[in-house]
C-alpha cells in the first residue's frame, strides 16, 4: 500500500521480499486518497514524499531488475477519507467540491464535516462516476501514466460507487434527464406516469452502471491506442450479483465484453462458507475461458496464515488460474507469518 513506499529502503523491503517469496506480479499503490506516488502534472503529489523522490519509476526499476511485473494500483472514486483535510490547496477536495458523490437525501460529500465521527460503513469521500467532467479527469490521470512511464499493468481499485444509497450528484441527474426526460428525483417523488416508472427505474439503475463501465472501456482503450504491453485490472467486489445491484459494478460485463485482462474479487472473508459462496457464484455466471481471467483476493489482514492457506487451496480445487495476497502491509513487520501462505502457493501450481 501508499505507506510502504514513500521511501526507497520501503520499497526495497517490498520487492524483494516478493522476489524472494516467489511471486509474479506486485501491485504498488502509486494513487491514493486523491494524491500521486510518482511525478504528475495533473496530481498533486502526497505530501509524504521528498519531492525529488519518484517512487513510481524506483519501483519500476528494481522491478524490472528482479523479474517481477509491476502493476500500478490506483484509487479511481475514492477522494479522500481521513477526520482531516488534504493540506495541499490543489487536491481536487479543495478545486472542486461540485465532483463529489451526494447520497439519497441529496447531501453531498463536500459537506460532510470531517472532524465528527462517521458510521462504520462509511469509506470516505467519492468522486461521483456520473458527473460528466469526472470520468474524463481520471481518464487523463491513467493516460498520463500509460504514456509516461513503462508499466506492466494498471490495477484500478475503489472503481464502483461507495454504496446504493449514493448517485445523487446533481449534476450527474441532469445529464439522466436529458436522455429520458425525467429526473432520478421524479421516481422518488411519485410523479413519473404510472407506464413509465419501471422502465425509468431499469434505465437510472442502467444509467449508473453504465458511468463506472465507460471508465474502464475507456481506459482499456487508451491502452490500446498506446500499442504498449499493458494489463488492466480491477479490484471488484466479490459476489456478482451484489456488486452489480448494491455498487454498480458489472463486472461481468467487463470480462464477457473482452474490456479487462483479469479482476482480483476482493474475496475476503474470514469464514470460508462465505468465501465459497461468492466461488460458487462465479463458477455458475462464467465459461471456463471466462474463469480464467478471475485471479482470487484472498485477505491476511483479518485471519490466521493457516485460513489464508486454507482458501489458496480451495481456490485451486475450485480450478482458479491463481491468487492475489492482500496484502504485504499486514505483516511486514513480522514477514515470518506468510511462511504457511507460501507454502501453499509453492504446493497450488497455479500458471
Amino acid at each position: 500500500v501508499r505507506e510502504s513506499m514513500y521511501s526507497k529502503d520501503m520499497i526495497d523491503t517490498a520487492l524483494l521480499y516478493a522476489y524472494q517469496s516467489g511471486y509474479d506480479i506486485v501491485f504498488i499503490q502509486v494513487r491514493g486518497r486523491g494524491y500521486a506516488l510518482y511525478n504528475s502534472d495533473i496530481v498533486p503529489k502526497n505530501p509524504q514524499i521528498d519531492p525529488e523522490f519518484d517512487p513510481l519509476k524506483y519501483a519500476l526499476t528494481l522491478g524490472s531488475a528482479l523479474g517481477l511485473k509491476t502493476h500500478v494500483w490506483m484509487n479511481s472514486y475514492i477522494l479522500w477519507s481521513s477526520s482531516y483535510e488534504p493540506e495541499n490547496s490543489q487536491h481536487l477536495y479543495h478545486t472542486h467540491k461540485e465532483w463529489t458523490e451526494a447520497d439519497r437525501n441529496f447531501k453531498m460529500d463536500a459537506q460532510i464535516n470531517l472532524s465528527k465521527l462517521k458510521s462504520p460503513q462509511w469509506e470516505g469521500i467519492y468522486l461521483s462516476p456520473l458527473h460528466p467532467e469526472v470520468n474524463p479527469y481520471l481518464l487523463s490521470v491513467y493516460s498520463e501514466i500509460i504514456n509516461k512511464y513503462d508499466i506492466d499493468g494498471i490495477h484500478l481499485d475503489y472503481i464502483r460507487f461507495q454504496d446504493e444509497i449514493y448517485g445523487w450528484n446533481r449534476f450527474g441527474m441532469k445529464e439522466f434527464a436529458k436522455i429520458y426526460d425525467y429526473s432520478p428525483r421524479d421516481i422518488t417523488r411519485g410523479i413519473i406516469p404510472h407506464n413509465l416508472i419501471d422502465s425509468i427505474k431499469v434505465s437510472w439503475v442502467k444509467f449508473r452502471q453504465d458511468a463506472i463501465s465507460e471508465l474502464v472501456y475507456e481506459i482499456y482503450g487508451a491502452i490500446q491506442q498506446s500499442e504498449k504491453e499493458i494489463s488492466l485490472s480491477a479490484a471488484v467486489k466479490p459476489n456478482l450479483l451484489e456488486a452489480q445491484t448494491r455498487w454498480s459494478q458489472n463486472w461481468g460485463r467487463w470480462i464477457q465484453d473482452g474490456y479487462i485482462d483479469f479482476v482480483v474479487p476482493m474475496n475476503y472473508h474470514k469464514e470460508i462458507r462465505e468465501f465459497n459462496n461468492s466461488i460458487q457464484i462465479m463458477k455458475s455466471s462464467f465459461n471456463r475461458e471466462d474463469m480464467d481471467r478471475i485471479i482470487m483476493g484472498i485477505a491476511t489482514y483479518n485471519q490466521d496464515a493457516q485460513s489464508v492457506a486454507d482458501k489458496i487451496l480451495l481456490t485451486r480445487l475450485h480450478g482458479f488460474k491463481g491468487v492475489s495476497i492482500f496484502s504485504f502491509d499486514s505483516h511486514k513487520n513480522n514477514l515470518e507469518w506468510f511462511h504457511p501462505v507460501i507454502k501453499a502457493l509453492g504446493s497450488s501450481n497455479f500458471d
